[in-house]
């Protein structure tokens, strides 16, 4: 197979060389081939406070925002047997980028996932939320520098829920002030969603 064909690169001596450096499998490809045409390109990991590109680590694939999710959620499936994670990786929700490895938490080291202005490191962000992954299991569905969205695997009931809500709500403020505008309707989006959502303005 063709693996610059397939990727729909190839055109110039530029984007051969952006292809050696995506590190991603011919086998994967195919998977992503098999469940995506959209346009693909280069990801790049940035440098979060210059906004320059540091380093190709995968590619990322245009998508219809509505479908993204499920998308996502095929591809984890699809892809996890060969050691690649897939997750929208911008707010507008229309790319889904593909990146080789098996820890999800590594998504959001990659996306320097943080909530600088309440002194909430990259670091913390990624301890909390292992810390919770282990009490109710979650999946990792998209992340950028100020966001982190999972799927919900195993959902806490009544006041287990009440708890984990106001742990929540005091990790992530902005969740409830710019949000639901209570612990009772994030509590209430929680069940509804089976989702949690994450973000530091």
């Amino acid at each position: 197979m063709n693996w610059k064909k397939l990727l729909g690169f190839g055109k110039s001596k530029e984007n051969d060389i952006n292809i050696e450096k995506c590190g991603i499998s011919e086998k994967a490809m195919t998977i992503v081939k098999r469940n995506m045409d959209g346009k693909l390109h280069p990801f790049y990991k940035g440098d979060l406070y210059t906004e320059k590109r540091v380093e190709i680590v995968g590619i990322c694939v245009e998508a219809i925002q509505a479908e993204a999710e499920q998308l996502v959620l095929k591809l984890r499936e699809e892809l996890k047997a060969i050691n690649y994670l897939a997750f929208i990786c911008e707010s507008e929700r229309e790319k889904i980028a593909i990146i080789p490895g098996s820890d999800q938490f590594e998504i959001l080291r990659l996306q320097q996932t943080n909530g600088d202005n309440y002194d909430i490191s990259n670091d913390r962000v990624i301890s909390k939320l292992k810390e919770w992954h282990r009490s109710y299991p979650f999946t990792i569905i998209g992340a950028d520098y100020d966001w982190v969205e999972a799927k919900i695997e195993v959902l806490p009931k009544g006041k287990e829920l009440n708890a984990f809500a106001r742990e929540i709500a005091q990790f992530c403020p902005d969740i409830v002030d710019q949000g639901t505008g209570s612990i009772k309707g994030l509590i209430q989006e929680i069940n509804e969603s089976k989702k949690l959502y994450f973000w530091w303005d």
